[in-house]
Formats: C-alpha cells, sequence, structure tokens
C-alpha cells in the first residue's frame, strides 16, 4: 500500500506540486473553520481539550516511530521527535500539566511558535512531500501534525491562555533552549541534523549555505538564536496588531461622537 510504503517506491509529491497545493489549502481552510467555531472556547476548556490533543499526538508519534524501526530507518534524523516543530509535542505534556509554570511555559511555545512555524511547514513541507506519495502517512501526519501547531497558536490568543508580555517570551525562552542544547548534543555525538543545527542541508535559504561554509559552529549558533528570536517577533506583530485596533476604536468612538453632536444640534 502507498500509505506505508518505503521511500523511493512511489513517485514523491513534491514541494508546490498541485497535489501540495490543494492539500495546504485545505488545511488552512479547516484550521480557520475551527478556530471559528471555537472562538467562545474559555482557557478551562481549552485546558481539558489540551490533553486529548496531547494523547493522539503522542500515539501518532509513537507509530511513526515504530514504522521507522519496523522498516530499518534507525538514523537519529528519521525518528527522534527533536526538531524544532516537534516541540509541539512536547508543549502539548507541558500545558496537560496542573503545574502552573510548566503550563505557562507550553503555552508560551504554541504562542511563540505554533503558528509561524506549523504555517511556515504546510506552505513548504520539504521533509515528507519530497519523499513520499500525498496520501503516504508521513504527509498525512505531518500535515496533521502542523496544521494542529497553527490552530492550537490561534486558540492561546482567543482563550487567553497566557497574557502575551515581555515574560512570556522569557517562559518561550526556558522552554526551548534546553531542548536546542540536548539536539545539540546528540548532533555532535550521532551526526545528525536535528532542527537543521548541524547544516543548512533541506533549507531552501541560500545565505544559511553561505554562513554554513564560513563557520559550523556560527551557522549552529545563528540558527539557535533565529529560533528564540521568534518569541520577540510574535510578541512585536502582537503589539503591532493591538495598536492598530486600539486606533481603528478610538477612531470609530470620535466618528460615533461626531454623529451624536450632530444630532443634538
Amino acid at each position: 500500500m502507498s500509505m506505508f510504503s518505503l521511500p523511493g517506491t512511489y513517485p514523491a509529491v513534491g514541494l508546490f506540486s498541485i497535489q501540495h497545493i490543494i492539500f495546504a489549502i485545505i488545511c488552512i481552510v479547516l484550521i480557520g473553520i475551527f478556530v471559528f467555531l471555537n472562538r467562545k472556547m474559555t482557557s478551562e476548556q481549552f485546558d481539558r481539550r489540551v490533553k486529548y490533543y496531547a494523547a493522539v499526538i503522542t500515539c501518532l508519534e509513537a507509530f511513526k516511530i515504530a514504522w521507522c524501526w519496523a522498516n530499518g530507518q534507525f538514523e537519529v534524523n528519521n525518528w527522534v521527535p527533536l526538531y524544532f516543530c516537534s516541540l509541539f509535542l512536547f508543549s502539548l505534556w507541558f500545558a496537560s500539566t496542573n503545574i502552573k509554570w510548566l503550563k505557562k511555559l507550553g503555552y508560551s511555545y504554541m504562542a511563540m511558535a505554533g503558528i509561524i512555524c506549523g504555517l511556515v511547514f504546510i506552505i513548504s513541507p520539504s521533509t515528507s512531500f519530497n519523499t513520499y506519495p500525498i496520501f503516504h502517512f508521513q504527509c498525512l501526519y505531518s500535515m496533521i501534525f502542523h496544521s494542529m501547531m497553527v490552530y492550537c497558536g490561534f486558540m492561546v490568543f482567543v482563550t487567553k491562555s497566557i497574557k502575551l508580555e515581555m515574560k512570556s517570551v522569557y517562559k518561550y525562552w526556558l522552554f526551548c533552549i534546553p531542548f536546542i542544547i540536548l539536539a545539540t548534543i546528540i548532533n555532535e555525538i550521532e551526526k545528525s541534523n536535528l532542527m537543521f543545527f548541524r547544516s543548512p542541508n533541506g533549507i531552501p535559504l541560500q545565505f544559511l549555505f553561505s554562513i554554513y561554509n564560513y563557520s559550523h559552529a556560527m551557522y549552529t549558533i545563528v540558527m539557535a538564536i533565529a529560533h528564540l528570536s521568534l518569541g520577540i517577533i510574535v510578541l512585536l506583530l502582537y503589539r503591532l496588531v493591538n495598536y492598530v485596533h486600539e486606533k481603528h476604536q478610538q477612531t470609530d468612538l470620535l466618528l460615533e461622537d461626531e454623529d451624536n453632536r450632530k444630532k443634538e444640534v
């Protein structure tokens, strides 16, 4: 069956193929629909749902690992969930706990990385879509996984599960840094490329290859800083959106007051 075929058995989907574009549009539309339908969800309700999301994603990830092992794919890159997007799995479990500070760490990752990183993968799924056919479980799972990232990222804002401020960025860093260190250590031991920290192979950004060719160590540092700086970028975007929204509300109030004065006259 093509759903569980080995790499190279069937033609890969390919990036920006018609199948990929249709699949990406479907995912984005479904994310929008589910966010809209759940727009009145409370933070308590979202807390309860996150526990189910964590269980489902964990089962799917475990199946993926078992499939890789069963087919002799023992390379660390193939099965260890330590790519940056893979941290979503751990953030779900952090957010599922009753320990408040751990919960905040999990939600901080979802808010700071979920939407942007999830969308980037949906638009450019360079791993699975360059290897497997469209209905292979690796393609299906990767799109479901990253769609859930985007959905949960939006729902953190919708439910106001955390207050997005500089403290949230610190929590995001506290969540990410141990995983970044762990991935770097494993890369050195296993000669793997977790989080793409060892080399830019698979990343369609030429300037990263220039940095890598100049200094491998500098490349790793730049990648780590890029991941961590995402928190600052999201916070600034959030504040910009809030500023524009507040200005729009102020303009509406001024126009309403002006209309009321004209009616009084």
